[in-house]
């Protein structure tokens, strides 16, 4: 099992968040985490890879456990794509080769280049290395801010919000991106995401947070419209259109 999740409990001050959030996730596997605004899907990101420290439960990545780790280590571990990315004028090549600071000991080297280089190539953005960050688009972005989480080599990829603010062409994009990264690199990934039809679309399974909790679990196959209805308390039906499985009101 490359992630698994164990009884973990958050708080801020003494509202609970989080409440014996519990699940696994196999190498290769896109995870979805889902529910209404509030359920705590960010802040679920961010107790696994410690930049929020739970108050109770286990996050073990090939049965080592995150959070006992320095953050250092779990960088090395854990990418992480933010939902909000600061501006920067720094270059693409230069935010991309930011990644690779868990694993510098004493400066950059040839094969950290060399990586960083790869993974521009690899994700498409090569003619984008010395255009400032800022001048970007915002699906332009999102690709670098996700080259520079994989220039960390981490075993799993957590993002937040990966489509917000792209149209529905970046939308696509950016997240068969993802797909590709998983089912070519070894990664696994959690994302949490809003949109129920791009989740579908290209995500293996769903976890579904409602009032701190987990809902429920799902696979592709085994989701159904009363689990939808449940966690969003509105009636949808799921029909096929041209091989894919989408969510319609009803």
């Amino acid at each position: 099992m490359m992630l698994t999740v164990t009884n973990i409990d958050f708080s801020y001050n003494s509202h609970p968040v989080l409440s014996d959030i519990t699940f696994s996730l196999e190498k290769g596997e896109i995870m979805c985490v889902l529910g209404m605004n509030g359920a705590g899907k960010s802040t679920l990101l961010k107790c696994l890879n410690r930049i929020l420290k739970p108050w109770r439960g286990s996050v073990l990545v090939d049965g080592e456990n995150l959070l006992l780790m320095s953050q250092n280590s779990v960088a090395r571990r854990m990418g992480y794509v933010p939902q909000r990315h600061p501006e920067t004028r720094h270059s693409v090549f230069e935010a991309v080769l930011m990644g690779r600071k868990p694993h510098i000991r004493w400066s950059l080297t040839e094969d950290d280049y060399r990586l960083v280089e790869d993974i521009i190539m690899r994700l498409g953005i090569a003619h984008l290395a010395m255009r400032p960050v800022s001048d970007l688009s915002g699906g332009e972005i999102q690709k670098v801010i996700i080259a520079r989480a994989l220039a960390q080599s981490p075993a799993i990829l957590l993002l937040d919000e990966p489509t917000s603010n792209l149209d529905l062409k970046n939308q696509l994009e950016v997240m068969g991106l993802i797909r590709h990264i998983v089912d070519t690199q070894d990664l696994s990934a959690v994302v949490a995401i809003h949109d129920l039809n791009i989740a579908i679309r290209f995500a293996d399974r769903f976890v579904f947070l409602k009032e701190q909790r987990i809902h429920a679990v799902s696979t592709r196959k085994d989701l159904t419209p009363e689990m939808i209805r449940q966690v969003y308390d509105i009636e949808v039906a799921l029909e096929e259109c041209r091989g894919h499985t989408v969510v319609v009101p009803v």
